[in-house]
């Protein structure tokens, strides 16, 4: 359940156990390209992916306001253990439709969503795709082109639903 308040956090229950946790966090911040530190949205305990070579992002792929770095996710507090992140109007529609997301309530653009954090290993594969496909979006429309390949190839080379599946996405989601 999400705290649309963020009174206490933003993920009331049902929070990810602490190796869980961990391992969206590696799958975050394993990206080429992207460095760890805080969150421009000052939420405690928060982890962000940031970009610091792009510093005016493109609308809706970053929650970082214009002149800081690109920051196309954060994962809050072990305390809490959701994550935000943008993902492309028509997935982020997906992702909610089928219970993984709600928009966040800050949201300007429509590509702003909270994630609930995983609990299993099967929500870990849904959780870890959808933050991996966030910045992954995130860095091309941001034109990092310096990474572009080894990206297309990490979320290509797994079973992870990619940019261009939608239905993957959608079936590995029903399927959770």
């Amino acid at each position: 359940m999400i705290d649309e308040s963020c009174v206490g956090g933003w993920q009331r229950d049902q929070r990810s156990v602490p190796t869980m946790w961990v391992a969206v966090w590696d799958s975050l911040r394993s990206f080429p390209g992207v460095i760890a530190g805080p969150s421009a949205m000052r939420e405690g305990g928060s982890r962000a992916v940031l970009v610091p070579s792009v510093v005016n992002p493109v609308a809706g792929t970053s929650f970082a306001r214009t002149g800081l770095p690109l920051e196309p996710a954060h994962l809050h507090g072990p305390a809490d253990t959701s994550i935000h992140l943008v993902l492309p109007p028509a997935r982020a529609a997906i992702a909610v439709a089928h219970g993984w997301a709600r928009p966040c309530p800050l949201a300007v653009h429509g590509t702003e969503l909270i994630v609930f954090g995983p609990r299993d290993e099967a929500e870990l594969a849904i959780v870890t795709g959808l933050a991996r496909e966030s910045v992954a979006w995130a860095l091309a429309q941001n034109s990092v082109t310096t990474f572009r390949s080894p990206i297309a190839k990490s979320v290509a080379g797994s079973s992870l639903p990619t940019l261009t599946s939608e239905p993957a996405l959608a079936a590995a989601i029903t399927a959770a």
